[in-house]
């Protein structure tokens, strides 16, 4: 009685008692043992919360060995597979982010919540931050909130499919666009999934993510190869000198613009595209800068840069058409417009302007 009184009362590392160490282990016997021979508590916590369960599920991440007969002997004692430690970690939380699917379906058929949340997400959200499809997968069979948890943010501060992406992992990546993944939500450095995978010239990513992502105006050639020969070209990460830059040229232009200083306009725009020679928008800015300023040439001769650097952006073909109405080529101009029309179909400006170009394009004849 007295040992037996004794095993029960030991205390270790974060008032763990022995029960915890023998599943934390994976010590199947000495876990019967501790329990049926010596009295201990198999819903017993530590001075942190933890059951016997969640530190099984904690250790995961070191041994993934006998783990799942552990969890079933613990959970066919009554040990409670739900209750979350001082922090909110759930076992579901641990399996789920070690990757141990036998472990994630087995808590899951005890009926535990599917969608338990602490400071670093839920489950779901951790499986797919670490790519381990399969945990994701039956998570998502179990009612896993796929719509919010596939954009969350993970530890690195970006979506998920981010992560998937940078790791290479090709099938992962398929299952998370098919989930609902968003690959149209740029990171801080305003950068899409596409890019950061065209950057390390991941044809199979970039191939995956092309159907899924919209045309990047700052992308000339909307194709793998072109998507890839662009990242190329720049680089992943800009300066942060850089960027302030761009922003401050941007804000000074427009600015300027609106208050018909078209020249300090051309100015401003002119020092962002020696910064940044691949951003469309741009190009259409300092496009209307030269039409305001009756230089038609010039406006005509960025308004066409900016339809190679961006062929599905209707504005582009805007610009264009404006500036052959200027120049009084209509007929070209018309053709613009149409292009424009067709990627922005229900723009009145647009129909208005093709119009005109096609009624002076009749009086010309």
């Amino acid at each position: 009685m007295s040992n037996t009184m004794y095993l029960r009362d030991v205390r270790g590392f974060k008032g763990r008692n022995l029960l915890h160490v023998a599943a934390a282990a994976g010590q199947l016997d000495l876990c019967r043992l501790l329990v049926e021979e010596s009295g201990i508590d198999a819903n017993s916590t530590s001075a942190e919360g933890e059951t016997a369960i969640l530190v099984a599920t904690g250790a995961m991440e070191d041994r993934t060995d006998n783990v799942v007969p552990v969890l079933r002997y613990l959970l066919d004692r009554g040990c409670d597979p739900a209750v979350p430690d001082d922090k909110g970690y759930t076992p579901l939380h641990n399996a789920a982010e070690y990757g141990h699917y036998e472990a994630v379906r087995l808590l899951l058929s005890k009926g535990v919540p599917v969608d338990p949340i602490n400071r670093r997400g839920t489950p779901l959200h951790l499986a797919a931050a670490k790519g381990h499809d399969q945990a994701v997968k039956i998570l998502l069979e179990h009612g896993a909130d796929a719509g919010a948890d596939v954009n969350l943010k993970g530890p690195s501060g970006r979506p998920v499919l981010f992560n998937a992406v940078e790791e290479g992992l090709t099938d992962f990546v398929t299952f998370l666009l098919e989930a609902g993944a968003d690959p149209n939500i740029h990171d801080g450095d305003g950068k899409f999934p596409i890019m950061l995978a065209a950057a390390h010239e991941q044809r199979e990513l970039v191939n995956i993510l092309l159907p899924w992502t919209k045309p990047i105006p700052s992308i000339p050639d909307w194709s793998i190869d072109g998507i890839i020969r662009t990242m190329k070209y720049l680089q992943l990460k800009p300066r942060e000198s850089e960027t302030e830059q761009i922003i401050d040229a941007k804000s000074e232009g427009k600015e300027a613009f609106a208050k018909g200083d078209y020249v300090s306009a051309v100015y401003s725009f002119t020092l962002a595209i020696q910064i940044d020679p691949l951003d469309a928008t741009l190009f259409s800015n300092r496009s209307l800068c030269w039409l305001r300023l009756g230089e038609g040439e010039l406006a005509l001769t960025d308004a066409r840069q900016c339809t190679k650097l961006a062929p599905q952006w209707a504005k582009a073909w805007y610009r264009e058409g404006a500036a052959l109405s200027f120049l009084k080529m209509h007929k070209k101009a018309a053709e613009a417009f149409e292009e424009a029309l067709k990627h922005d179909p229900s723009n009145d400006e647009i129909k208005k302007a093709l119009r005109e170009a096609m009624r002076s394009s009749a009086r010309a004849r």
